[in-house]
């Protein structure tokens, strides 16, 4: 049987891809955070800039943010602003690269470890080398995305080309705005609107200009923990949902509906996936939640109340009966106990309850 993650792959950008958000809006005199906080984004999240968050959910806050600012550029605003600080170890990849060539191809190859749901492909011909973007499928916010992506393209190929470097042409999909000025001034280069894609286009001999200040021993070493990253990424469905499911937990917004759209899937079509993998939603949540308990009760400063809002129980006593269930002891009685970490961990491993 062909595996699920052929077929559904987690579609998500990190939260730190909107930390210049707030900026963007203060500076027209919007006060951004009523809007982030109802997508359940606060300003403690961005302690955390690489934590995953839906891909629709990035459009759906652009979408609001635009209608809300009235700027039609408003991805342009955020693109502008890229410096690759939310691509973990993958910026100090691409800034020591030997060539152009390098630097932008270890840029696609590596992106989707953060990116995911982004395609980025490199191009030849005619004399010109074209970097293409694209999302899986439309949604709200879908312009705004891939201008902000675009203009942040053209940001990352300034930092490895030099800042007086500029593009021979910019293309965009969608038909030209009222500001598009702004985006002649912004990419300096012409831009051209209603194209079949979005598309930086630059002189196909830069690709293989040397750059200085290689490091051969950073550069392998990089290369080294970033295909060890990709390798980790190949797993199974169930796996990824386990970790999307974390995360959701301790943001406190965890659902099978929430879950699925980390995978831009249908809950329904999840759930068929899942089962091809003969589990399913429920049986992954209470697995990690289980798993979860015994970490937060280790930390003795933490009151059992807290640590069943972290799991998602809606009250201590559901949290007691589920975690009686598993243990066979109350989570007060488990604290009290004088459990070896060694035991802890077998009955872990073998599922015991």
């Amino acid at each position: 049987m062909k595996r699920a993650t052929s077929r559904v792959e987690e579609k998500s950008f990190p939260l730190g891809a909107l930390i210049s958000l707030s900026a963007v809006l203060e500076e027209r005199g919007v006060d951004p955070w009523p809007l982030l906080a109802s997508f359940g984004v606060h300003r403690a999240s961005f302690s955390q800039p690489l934590t995953p968050l839906p891909i629709v959910d990035h459009g759906r806050i652009l979408e609001a943010a635009a209608e809300l600012s009235g700027c039609d550029h408003l991805g342009l605003l955020l693109g502008q602003r890229a410096n690759l600080e939310n691509a973990g170890p993958l910026r100090f990849l691409v800034l020591n690269a030997p060539t152009v060539r390098d630097a932008t191809e270890s840029l696609i190859r590596f992106c989707g470890l953060w990116y995911r749901g982004l395609h980025v492909r490199l191009t030849e011909e005619q004399g010109y080398a074209g970097i293409r973007l694209s999302l899986d499928a439309r949604m709200p916010g879908c312009d705004q995305l891939l201008t902000a992506y675009l203009a942040a393209t053209v940001s990352i190929l300034e930092m490895i080309l030099g800042h007086a470097w500029r593009p021979a042409l910019v293309r965009i999909a969608y038909r030209k705005p009222k500001s598009a000025a702004l985006y002649e001034r912004h990419f300096r280069c012409p831009v051209w609107f209603g194209q079949s894609q979005h598309e930086v286009l630059f002189p196909q001999v830069l690709l293989d200009k040397p750059r200085s200040g290689h490091d051969s021993q950073l550069d392998s070493f990089l290369r080294q923990h970033l295909n060890e990253l990709q390798a980790q990424e190949q797993m199974e469905l169930a796996a990824q949902v386990r970790q999307v499911i974390q995360g959701l937990l301790q943001r406190g917004d965890c659902s099978a509906e929430r879950v699925a759209e980390f995978f831009a899937v249908h809950r329904f079509t999840l759930y068929r996936y899942l089962s091809e993998e003969h589990t399913s939603f429920e049986i992954l949540l209470e697995e990690t939640r289980r798993e979860l308990a015994i970490k937060y009760l280790g930390d003795a400063t933490l009151p059992v109340a807290e640590v069943a809002s972290r799991l998602g129980y809606e009250t201590q006593g559901n949290f007691t009966r589920a975690f009686k269930r598993w243990y066979g002891q109350s989570p007060r009685d488990w604290r009290k106990s004088e459990t070896p970490p060694a035991s802890i961990g077998a009955r872990l491993a073998s599922g015991r309850r």
